[in-house]
């Protein structure tokens, strides 16, 4: 199999779970009803990445799933964050579509705008890299858009002791697979019709290696919660956090003690009546 067929198949793999990768985070959602613990912010941003990725890779002409891939993953992000403003900020049902539907029509019309002229520029023709300047600012600031969604989740994970509340853990083992298979895509560097191999792609390889790594912490820390408290029973997933069912283990055992005091001081007056 050819360079060009491989990344062409892991590419497409790795398209194919991005593409359901947001599903099981959107069910989520609807099931509960709510996206407490999920960061508006955080969908906000990776769909703006997500424009910077289609950005960086049409320009560049890469393999089509790769051309595909941010398209879907900005897509299901812009479907996640109008989730996020109809449970958490009251949007009515109309108002969170107009702004999918607006949000959408901007991230399609940038993409447009930015790729197109800086594919056909004699800039980029002279050089044809990842290392042109243009890509390389684009994929940086895709870079930036990407780590910046990933740390509201660690303020949340601040919040709750570690513990991940509103985010799907199936989401984020999805996520990370369809990363690495498009990391590994890259891996194999595309032949050009003079047969000479293109510079493979680093930056995008790097690009590709921030998700599963920030996401692996988020799932540690779960995980770390779940050993130090998890497993005791020390949580409600309905309201309570770990901190008030403590307090209320402590004062009911304070109330157990105060009850057993009471029987036996009562006990021993009641003895003493009789001794007398």
């Amino acid at each position: 199999m050819s360079d060009n067929s491989t990344a062409t198949v892991l590419g497409t793999i790795g398209t194919v779970l991005w593409c359901i990768q947001l599903l099981p985070q959107i069910y989520q959602n609807y099931r509960r009803k709510s996206t407490d613990g999920l960061p508006t912010s955080m969908m906000l941003l990776w769909a703006a990445a997500g424009v910077f990725f289609g950005m960086y890779f049409i320009a560049q002409s890469s393999n089509t799933a790769l051309q595909v891939q941010p398209q879907i993953f900005t897509a299901l992000c812009l479907f996640t964050w109008c989730q996020c403003l109809y449970y958490a900020h009251r949007f009515p049902v109309w108002k969170a579509a107009v702004a999918y539907l607006a949000a959408a029509a901007v991230c399609a019309g940038l993409q447009v705008a930015a790729a197109v002229p800086i594919r056909d520029s004699d800039l980029y023709k002279s050089n044809p890299s990842p290392y042109c300047w243009p890509i390389l600012m684009i994929g940086v600031f895709a870079a930036l858009c990407l780590i910046g969604g990933l740390i509201p989740p660690y303020f949340e994970l601040a919040k709750q002791h570690g513990r991940v509340v509103g985010l799907s853990l199936i989401f984020l083992c999805i996520d990370s697979s369809g990363a690495i298979f498009s990391f590994a895509s890259l891996w194999f560097p595309q032949t050009k019709a003079d047969g000479e191999e293109e510079d493979r792609d680093y930056l995008g390889m790097v690009l590709y290696l921030i998700v599963p790594a920030m996401e692996f912490g988020i799932v540690l820390s779960h995980f770390t919660w779940w050993f130090r408290y998890g497993r005791h029973g020390l949580y409600n997933d309905d309201q309570e956090s770990v901190e008030e069912k403590e307090k209320e283990l402590e004062l009911s055992s304070q109330s157990s003690l105060s009850r057993i005091e009471s029987r036996t001081t009562a006990r021993s007056s009641t003895d003493a009546a009789d001794s007398v």
